[in-house]
């Protein structure tokens, strides 16, 4: 049996495991997290690929990425946790064609603590902790050395940035920006689930965003031919509290 433990709805994992055996428990094991997008049924490809709008508008999306922190394997009965990793930048900039966006953003973390854990923690957003650094405390190519707004603000959690064509007349020139980070955003989740982590046998973990779900919900979306519905820097709850609950909801674990 399965259980999800999490602060906004957040839908199953199945993980495939086998026992550890003697010989290989004090080796360290591989796993891997792969984090795909699509829009719909279609793998979400940037700049040039076409899609469609809850209202029919066309759109193409420029920039789609979002934090994941406090990546943790946990085994609460033996009082153990190994952490994967402090934070990462899921970012499908790079995702140009069909292909690479159906392969998605893959991470890699081998030589992990061997053991039969019960439960994989994620933290979707950043920590306040986190929130309250700057890219000066890092080094070049650590995920936080990007999507800095200000001390004052911190980090942006996540962009969705679009182009789209409101009048139909082939040109794509209107804007949608969409940039979402508050501490009161971060969201908890724990998914129950058997992980046995040993040498020579990587675990696999597969997550889905779909960016459709994401901009729209039970039918409802944003209209975008109102100016004030096409831009968001965490100004207006409506709309980017909305944004973030869908994208939380939607992030699924397979």
């Amino acid at each position: 049996m399965r259980r999800l433990f999490y602060l906004l709805p957040i839908v199953a994992l199945s993980v495939f495991f086998s026992a550890c055996d003697d010989d290989d428990e004090l080796e360290g094991g591989t796993l891997e997290l792969v984090f795909k997008a699509k829009y719909g049924d279609s793998p979400l490809v940037m700049l040039d690929e076409t899609y469609t709008y809850p209202d029919g508008t066309p759109i193409k999306f420029q920039l789609i990425n979002y934090y994941v922190s406090d990546l943790t394997l946990v085994a609460p009965e033996d009082n153990k946790e190994t952490t994967v990793s402090e934070v990462e930048l899921i970012s499908y900039a790079d995702f140009f064609d069909q292909s690479t966006a159906a392969d998605g953003f893959k991470l890699v973390y081998n030589d992990l603590e061997p053991g039969a854990y019960e439960e994989f923690q994620l933290g979707i957003g950043l920590t306040p902790e986190l929130n309250g650094t700057q890219p000066s405390n890092y080094q070049a190519g650590h995920p936080l050395t990007e999507n800095f707004w200000s001390w004052a603000r911190g980090y942006v959690f996540a962009k969705i940035e679009a182009k789209a064509d409101l009048n139909g007349d082939g040109t794509f020139d209107d804007n949608i920006t969409y940039h979402i980070g508050a501490n009161e955003l971060f969201s908890n989740l724990t998914v129950e689930s058997p992980i046995v982590i040993q040498k020579d046998n990587p675990v696999q973990l597969i997550f889905e965003l779909d960016l459709e779900q994401v901009l729209q919900r039970d039918g409802n979306y944003l209209d975008l031919n109102v100016e004030s519905n096409t831009v968001d820097h965490t100004n207006d709850v409506a709309i980017y509290g909305w944004l973030w609950e869908n994208l939380v909801n939607t992030l699924t674990v397979k």
